[in-house]
């Protein structure tokens, strides 16, 4: 039940980024790509350099009595939060640039496809760990790796550029 909640309200936040974008359709293509390129270029230079931009951020995370809610609220409530960044930590700027390329060249449907995909993502990485087997073991595998996966998420965030262009 947590995991559809998270999904749901990640899928919230990327519905209202991606009205967002639609809003941002009255500013000339031409005008937001060239806004947008550079901004990609630098943050992209660095998370594939493994040395990733923190951007501001509000550095709150979402309380911990909203997890074991019993109701749909809470997980609801932790995917809008973590979806649009009311409540958020990242260690990389590649949150922040999603929503920038969603809001000035995506629109409605790859800002719905965000939420999604933000939401099985956010649900995959807490099941992953319960089902590992040793949690510890997982936290201590994931911090001594956590260049690579902002690598591999830099590689899948150039990927999904590619498909929103063409």
């Amino acid at each position: 039940m947590f995991s559809i909640g998270l999904m749901l309200g990640a899928l919230l936040a990327g519905l209202i980024t991606g009205a967002l974008g639609g809003l941002a359709s009255i500013i000339p293509e031409a005008v937001r790509l060239w806004t947008l390129a550079p901004i990609v270029a630098v943050i992209l230079v660095f998370e594939l350099a493994g040395r990733p931009l923190s951007l501001p951020q509000n550095r709150r995370l979402v309380p911990q009595d909203v997890i074991p809610r019993a109701d749909f609220a809470g997980p609801l409530q932790f995917g809008f939060e973590m979806g649009t960044g009311v409540r958020t930590f990242t260690p990389t700027a590649l949150p922040q640039l999603l929503v920038l390329v969603i809001v000035l060249a995506g629109g409605l449907g790859p800002g719905l496809l965000t939420g999604l995909g933000f939401g099985v993502g956010r649900a995959l990485m807490p099941l992953s760990r319960a089902l590992s087997g040793d949690p510890r073991r997982w936290d201590t595998k994931l911090l001594a790796s956590t260049a690579w996966v902002g690598r591999l998420c830099a590689t899948g965030f150039l990927l999904s550029l590619a498909l929103l262009w063409t």
